[in-house]
């Protein structure tokens, strides 16, 4: 079974493009070199697709990974599926945030924590020098 594609920009890339040479579009959504494949699918039951163009020219290519015309962008991040699937990414990110949040403040309670015990080691050193 595949994974599905991730939201990797809620609109499409403009990219020029050059007639004759192979591209490959990232079709999961995870390459640090949007809108084209890195390699990060590995494992991921994705691939990129390959293709070519006719003319140099600015092209348009998808960025939510819904299209159904990969690698173009056929609008879909503003139809009722691309919205959603851009819902469902900001749910996630806020998730996560919430999630790095919460551990700072952990962090930060235990350091503080830390903090005080070394404080009152060092007061109670103090007392006893005297």
């Amino acid at each position: 079974m595949s994974a599905s594609p991730v939201l990797a920009k809620p609109g499409p890339y403009a990219v020029e493009l050059e007639p004759g040479v192979d591209y490959y579009f990232c079709s999961c959504g995870k390459s640090k070199n949007q809108p084209f494949c890195d390699g990060s699918h590995k494992g991921s039951g994705l691939s990129p697709k390959k293709f070519t163009v006719d003319e140099k020219k600015t092209y348009y290519l998808c960025g939510c990974k819904a299209t159904e015309n990969a690698p173009f962008c056929d609008g879909t991040h503003k139809k009722e599926k691309g919205i959603a699937k851009y819902n469902e990414f900001l749910l996630k990110k806020n998730s996560e945030l919430q999630d790095a949040l919460t551990a700072q403040k952990r962090s930060a309670n235990f350091l503080g924590g830390v903090a005080f015990a070394a404080l009152l080691g060092g007061l109670f050193i103090a007392v006893l020098r005297k």
